[in-house]
């Protein structure tokens, strides 16, 4: 007899805790894929963010090497990144359209180039001191002034929209070599 009650005290015991396992598991996979979406949308920021100061970066290289004297051999409008065909010349300057469709069509899966913003300036003044021998700025372009691009990008969390979005933006500044 003690033996038998001892038995039907464990089956209500068992019954008790029937699909425990199965709550627990819902809640902690929920959890778990929150964490792990949250991991993939905080590289994907990452990656948007290498992408803004490297695209600020070959903007300002684009423009510097395009500066007010600069001609190439093409037969393709001087805004394009198609390769040269080497048949006819054109006086291709670089202008702030060009480098945002440059900077444009830099970007990859991933990067919505919509939503990139590019800022090209040219500030005009030597980046030299004065005094020592560097030529005057005729134009905003003219060899040895600034050239300054400024990309934005507005990250916007997938999974979370609750969170808003997030602002990034990098800005590179060289001197026009041509």
């Amino acid at each position: 007899m003690k033996k038998r009650a001892e038995m039907r005290k464990l089956l209500r015991l068992a019954r008790g805790e029937r699909g425990q396992e199965l709550v627990e598991y819902g809640l902690t996979g929920v959890i778990l894929l929150f964490v792990m979406f949250g991991a993939f949308e905080f590289a994907h920021a990452l990656y948007v963010f290498h992408y803004t100061s490297y695209a600020a970066q070959q903007g300002a290289r684009y423009a510097m090497v395009r500066g007010q004297t600069w001609s190439k051999f093409q037969t393709v409008s001087c805004g394009t990144s198609a390769p040269p065909n080497f048949t006819l010349t054109w006086d291709c300057t670089a202008s702030a359209s060009d480098v945002q469709n440059y900077i444009q069509s830099l970007a990859t899966a991933g990067i919505n180039s919509s939503n990139v913003t590019v800022t090209t300036t040219w500030p005009g003044s030597s980046p030299c001191s004065l005094g020592s021998g560097c030529p005057s700025c005729t134009t905003a372009n003219s060899q040895g002034c600034w050239v300054k691009v400024k990309v934005q990008y507005t990250f916007q969390f997938l999974p979370y929209p609750g969170l808003g979005t997030l602002p990034m933006s990098a800005t590179a500044q060289k001197v026009v070599v041509q």
